[in-house]
């Protein structure tokens, strides 16, 4: 499991869910998801890892939901893909942020200048 866990998104499952391997059936709980109560199963330790394996993305495979105009900074792009299909989604409102003030004169501070952190570049 833990070489698996390496090619998983966030962990198909949990250490702390696997409740039992005993006599090769792996015991371990789950949520269901029509209901969301936690529930308990148990299968042979072949179709556990088979499950778990159906979450692995082939070689050269991403999430998409991180990729292209659906990754969280591509907002630009989203735009140019909605106006192409002629789909208009409601933006949220962004809420004001609260005004930095300068410690010794209480006057509002502007931003001039970002730096990134050294470790970032490349």
């Amino acid at each position: 499991m833990e070489y698996l866990s390496k090619y998983l998104y966030r962990g198909v499952i949990s250490e702390k869910q696997i409740l039992s391997d005993r006599d090769g059936e792996v015991t371990f709980r789950y949520i269901e998801s029509k209901t969301g109560q936690s529930k308990t199963r148990s299968l042979p330790g072949a179709d556990f890892l088979w499950r778990v394996l159906q979450h692995v993305l082939p070689k050269g495979f991403r999430r998409v939901r991180d990729y292209g105009f659906l990754h969280g900074n591509a907002k630009r792009l989203l735009r140019l893909v909605q106006m192409a299909l002629r789909v208009v989604i409601d933006t949220l409102k962004l809420r004001e942020r609260p005004v930095l003030r300068c410690p010794r004169c209480r006057s509002p501070m502007r931003f001039v200048q970002v730096f990134r952190p050294g470790w970032l570049s490349g």
